[in-house]
């Protein structure tokens, strides 16, 4: 294996018995040893030299993750990872392209290199790069102790994978039948010199109880590859908040910094808000809002914005079902900031898809960005060796309009259009057999109308983006999710904006009034777009492009 310009080797291992070790040689030199624990994958970091030979023996540990860091151009090149043939197996710099092309995994949306992914976490914009940090388990494609993972993009499209940033306490990691835990979900603040994490250590039992700790915590980076020593800055939550309390996102308003976290308070859904001078010391202020609908526990990933003349919050709710039986929805809220609350006049759902989750926003260039998870909540993953459990929406430009939140694409998405595969008007459209199953669909109807769209189709599955007398939706059949009604709220469509890209589709109605966001798996590459109006003469222009990866 060929290091090139890096110099460093990050390994997780963890031993199959007492006494297992990984080594690293350079041929001809004296190799290097370190021991993997058997209770936990161990964080090993080996030194290289650059444009060398090495060989790693692994045959004593199960490695998860492996790849190559300590590159002088890391914001550009990102690590380099390496896979075994078979496991204790000689490592080989993996082909991305490879790795990437399978039908279970986006190619144009963000995805982790392989295991669980879950909240973007620290989004922000630094000294020419995008950052995109995000909870992380890099040992399975299932929940478990929390990492952060890291990637960086120029364009907000285009991402390269960074070196893991933060792993779960030792002590949580020492006892995984009694503990559970991690680096939970946090946020960015980027100045022009330095950028200030904050985030939430987790630690207690496997089900949440008064045990629980939960606790913010801090830590900060002048070049977003190395990073100082983390400091707890809240050990002890308010009196009146429950044992949830967790996800910080920070904001300054009018010269004062304001930190949000998700809790309940007396058993309803609440975002607290923190005050501070020197974004160091924060002192507890009272609830920025209290959610009186019943069956949520609580808030989790809550934001907090001024935007278009108005202020914006946000926040995911936590084990709630609504009244079409899509589960944990995320709730927007629009008013003005009065006496350090937010007088709500006016809220919605962020997104009617039900699988999108945990949106975090950043500002940037003047434009308010945010980017979601595409979470799981159905129990519809697929799993495959090397897969990905979870996924990021497009980026997305906030604003706030007739009293809703109005998204769309940022325009770099632009970037990725390909070829036309159909344009036309006043007719249906039947593409059966789309090579790739990534496009992007655009049409504008004259008025409204009737219509259905089959967007997906394997074997007796289905997904379909449906407008009847019952109003817009998105349909699923023969998968688990059947029968939840994904409804938008809209009174009627004027145009649509649908990205699918092989297990997700994205869809913007009426330039951004409402955005939905659904997993269908395909076991197959090739997609379909069908088209289906009660009257086509109502369809005044449509278009289907493909889309290049990513």
């Amino acid at each position: 294996m060929y290091t090139g310009q890096y110099t460093c080797i990050e390994i997780f291992a963890k031993a199959k018995e007492d006494g297992g070790k990984v080594r690293v040689a350079c041929a001809g030199k004296a190799g290097m040893e370190k021991e993997a624990k058997t209770t936990y994958y161990t964080w090993l970091k080996f030194p290289v030299e650059m444009d060398a030979e090495y060989e790693i023996d692994s045959k004593t540990c199960d490695v998860t993750l492996c790849y190559l860091s300590g590159n002088e151009r890391m914001l550009e090149t990102g690590v380099k990872y390496l896979e075994q043939e078979k496991p204790g197996g000689t490592y080989f710099v993996a082909d991305e392209e490879k790795h990437y092309d399978s039908p279970f995994r986006e190619t144009y949306h963000f995805t982790p290199w392989k295991n669980w992914m879950n909240d973007p976490n620290g989004l922000c914009w630094f000294q020419g790069h995008y950052h995109m940090f995000y909870q992380f388990n890099p040992h399975g494609q299932k929940w478990s102790n929390m990492y952060w993972g890291h990637a960086a993009s120029k364009d907000l499209i285009h991402w390269v994978h960074l070196p893991v940033v933060l792993a779960p306490q030792e002590e949580i990691l020492d006892k995984p039948d009694e503990l559970v835990g991690g680096a939970y979900s946090g946020c960015a603040v980027a100045g022009e010199d330095e950028v200030v994490f904050y985030f939430t250590r987790h630690i207690g039992p496997h089900k949440d109880c008064e045990e629980t700790q939960q606790q913010q915590w801090m830590m900060k980076s002048k070049d977003l590859i190395h990073f100082t020593e983390e400091e707890c800055i809240l050990k002890e939550r308010p009196k009146e908040a429950s044992f949830d309390f967790r996800d910080p996102k920070v904001v300054e308003i009018d010269g004062n910094w304001y930190m949000v976290l998700a809790s309940a308070v007396k058993g309803k859904g609440a975002i607290l808000l923190y005050g501070s001078k020197d974004m160091e010391h924060w002192s507890y202020i009272h609830p920025l809002l209290t959610e009186g609908s019943e069956g949520i526990r609580c808030f989790e990933c809550p934001d907090f914005m001024e935007l278009d003349g108005k202020y914006l919050a946000m926040g995911a709710w936590m084990d709630h079902h609504d009244e079409h039986g899509r589960f944990q929805m995320s709730r927007y809220y629009i008013g003005a900031w009065k006496e350090r609350k937010l007088e709500v006049e006016s809220s919605g759902w962020f997104d009617f898809g039900g699988n999108c989750y945990a949106m975090q926003s950043f500002e940037q260039g003047g434009r308010r960005i945010s980017i979601g998870w595409i979470s799981d909540f159905y129990g519809e993953h697929v799993e495959r060796e090397n897969g990905a459990y979870g996924s990021m929406t497009l980026p997305r430009q906030l604003h706030i309009k007739n009293r809703k939140l109005y998204m769309k694409p940022v325009e770099e998405v632009a970037l990725l259009k390909g070829r036309t595969l159909y344009q036309g008007a006043k007719e249906n459209v039947s593409l059966e057999r789309i090579k790739g199953n990534a496009y992007q669909a655009k049409i504008h109807f004259l008025e409204d109308t009737r219509f259905s769209i089959l967007l997906g189709k394997d074997g007796e599955k289905e997904i379909s983006l449906v407008n009847d007398e019952n109003g817009l939706r998105i349909a699923t059949k023969g998968v688990k999710s059947q029968g939840i009604r994904f409804a938008a709220d809209v009174d009627a469509v004027a145009d649509l904006e649908i990205y699918m890209d092989r297990r997700a589709v994205e869809v913007y109605v009426n330039d951004g009034e409402a955005a939905g966001t659904k997993l269908f798996y395909n076991s197959s590459k090739e997609g379909c777009f069908l088209l289906n109006a009660e009257k086509p003469e109502n369809i005044g222009e449509a278009e289907v492009s493909l889309m290049k990866k990513i």
